[in-house]
């Protein structure tokens, strides 16, 4: 008996010397600098995608030169953490939203800083991904880039290909200079365009943060092997915001842009009979769910040129979307399809709607 007593006290001794090595370990792995709540790429890679999930929200804690604007994380918000106090107007309002912050890999402390700091402010759901920034690219996930390095890569002629994603008919709107076309809704018929060197660098672009035709087309390539893909998602708003218009050619306009509701009647009409119109969501379905306009059907550009031939169309259609690129193809889709169709229209704005259809609708014209 005096035997086993003995051998359960080592067991008992062996254990706690298991669980303070474990300790140790542990703590010899995460420094004590360490923010608490850590996440892996696996919880970060769902949330990089337009539309953003609603209730998180991804910052780069690295300085805003030099760093984020190389390459960041797409979708994720530059807030240095040396500037953090100066930029507390880009948190949100509501505190429980969840936070991520990232930084230059698991020896940059400035992501765990920020969370801290984040933290005593209230909010309730703060995460930091340790692996940050380097790990992303390790990854084989396609970084973003900001306006600034593009116009760099174009002035310097570095061997690089601009691609705007967007219908042609925006594109032929006005462009970023040396850009090629290549539609997200025409790509694998114009993959040719692509180059024949896989390592070549491929900037996609499109209508803007909250387009996602840039996001996809960016996946297509790095599906066909490229390896150096990235996304410019400021696109083409930002260019213009920045370094003003840039027109590319040829204007589809009449006194206006060709088969362009007027704005702000179409927002009076929404408010006050929005039944006296067929009003056509061509986003995909995750977006339309996410929010979208009283009385608007669901239907994707693809998905409308399925059905276009069988539509019965017994009131004037006004087809929408985020920046108005896909509303814009989906009306030139429309009369090419079905000439038989004189009341169509689509409108030329940017528009953000909430679940409950509340929505803001500002003009492309006076952004």
């Amino acid at each position: 008996m005096r035997h086993i007593h003995k051998f359960r006290i080592g067991q008992v001794f062996l254990a706690a010397v298991l669980a303070l090595a474990f300790t140790v370990q542990a703590q010899a792995a995460n420094p004590d600098w360490f923010y608490k709540h850590l996440v892996g790429i696996d919880y970060v890679k769902p949330l990089v995608k337009v539309p953003h999930p609603a209730g998180v929200m991804l910052i780069d804690s690295r300085p805003y030169k030099g760093k984020f604007m190389q390459g960041y994380i797409p979708t994720a918000t530059s807030i240095p953490d040396s500037e953090f106090d100066k930029h507390l107007d880009l948190l949100p309002k509501d505190k429980n939203t969840t936070l991520v912050y990232y930084c230059e890999g698991p020896e940059c402390k400035l992501s765990h800083s920020s969370a801290k700091k984040a933290e005593k402010l209230g909010y309730k759901n703060v995460k930091v991904f340790p692996g940050g920034y380097p790990e992303w690219v390790k990854a084989g996930n396609a970084p973003a880039i900001t306006v600034e390095v593009v116009k760099e890569k174009i002035s310097k002629g570095e061997n690089f290909l601009l691609v705007d994603s967007r219908p042609l008919v925006k594109f032929l709107e006005g462009s970023i200079p040396s850009a090629v076309s290549i539609p997200d809704s025409a790509f694998e018929k114009k993959t040719g365009l692509l180059p024949a060197d896989k390592a070549v660098e491929l900037v996609f672009f499109c209508g803007g943060y909250d387009c996602p035709l840039s996001h996809k087309s960016a996946a297509k390539a790095m599906a066909l092997g490229y390896t150096n893909v990235k996304l410019f998602e400021g696109g083409e708003p930002a260019w213009t915001k920045m370094f003003g218009a840039s027109g590319g050619g040829l204007k589809v306009e009449t006194g206006g842009v060709e088969g362009a509701i007027s704005t702000e009647q179409f927002k009076k009409t929404l408010a006050e009979k929005p039944e006296s119109l067929m009003i056509i969501d061509v986003r995909d379905a995750d977006e339309y769910n996410a929010g979208h306009m009283k009385g608007a059907v669901n239907m994707s550009v693809n998905e409308l040129e399925k059905k276009l031939p069988g539509m019965k169309f017994d009131k004037p259609v006004v087809f929408v979307c985020a920046t108005g690129a896909r509303s814009g193809e989906a009306y030139y889709m429309t009369r090419e399809m079905r000439k038989d169709v004189k009341d169509v229209y689509y409108l030329e704005a940017t528009s953000k709607c909430t679940k409950d259809g509340n929505c803001e609708i500002i003009d492309n014209k006076k952004k």
